[in-house]
């Protein structure tokens, strides 16, 4: 049973104070919902042609895996593999953390983690069934979509300059203002803006539903990315 969900950002959240002051505050709603496990929807773990892909390893980093939520995942009728690292017993391996993993832990701090990676080479509708598969997890689980928005804000960027990033941030902010979280029409911008967040927000709105109401904590373009924070009620 999900019990949080949220939108992170997975960059340097210093860059703007906003976004520090809402990353602390989504941390302290977190821990009132006293999940048993976070869900970590990562666009920057491994990347598996034509699957989504789930850490089968005993730990990610520092945090301990939950093995067993892991493996319900594997059973769901998804295009889905569990990926380990190094040692060849995954029971005992550890993965190499992520920054899109590392970041929304460090505020929000789980017992045991699930860590998943979306797939670009999948529709969107897959996206949604995933998140439908994560709905269904046993215990108390905060999923966490970790998500960078349009890349392409400033012109001195890796990506350029594109108006597309702008467009694409702004109707993330109409969405999740509107009530219904029906992010694919995010699809329209989500190249030319460089964005990397559209497959981690399809996730979470089929685990949540697309009738449900979001609150916009901080969103800010401090350097070419753009960065969200938001909880969405479950």
């Amino acid at each position: 049973m999900i019990v949080f969900a949220c939108i992170s950002p997975h960059g340097d959240v210093d860059l703007d104070p906003a976004l520090r002051a809402a990353m602390e505050e989504l941390g302290r709603r977190f821990q009132a919902a006293r999940p048993d496990v976070a869900v970590v929807v990562t666009p920057h773990n491994v990347h598996v042609e034509g699957h989504f892909a789930v850490i089968a390893s005993s730990r990610i980093g520092e945090w301990e895996c939950d093995r067993e939520l892991v493996h319900r995942l594997l059973a769901a009728d998804l295009p889905i593999l569990g990926v380990s690292y190094g040692g060849n017993d995954p029971s005992q391996a550890q993965m190499p953390i992520d920054w899109g993993t590392e970041v929304p832990l460090a505020f929000m701090p789980a017992a045991r983690v699930v860590v998943v990676a979306p797939a670009r080479d999948l529709s969107f509708e897959e996206h949604v069934r995933l998140g439908h598969a994560i709905a269904w997890l046993p215990g108390r689980v905060a999923l966490i979509a970790s998500a960078d928005n349009g890349h392409a804000h400033d012109a001195e960027g890796p990506y350029g300059f594109d108006p597309a990033a702008g467009r694409y941030d702004e109707l993330l902010l109409e969405i999740l203002r509107s009530g219904r979280l029906d992010f694919r029409p995010l699809g329209a911008y989500v190249e030319a803006g460089k964005a990397d967040s559209l497959w981690q927000l399809l996730v979470l709105q089929g685990a949540v539903g697309e009738v449900a109401a979001a609150e916009v904590l901080a969103h800010a373009a401090p350097t070419y990315y753009g960065m969200a924070v938001a909880e969405v009620s479950v």
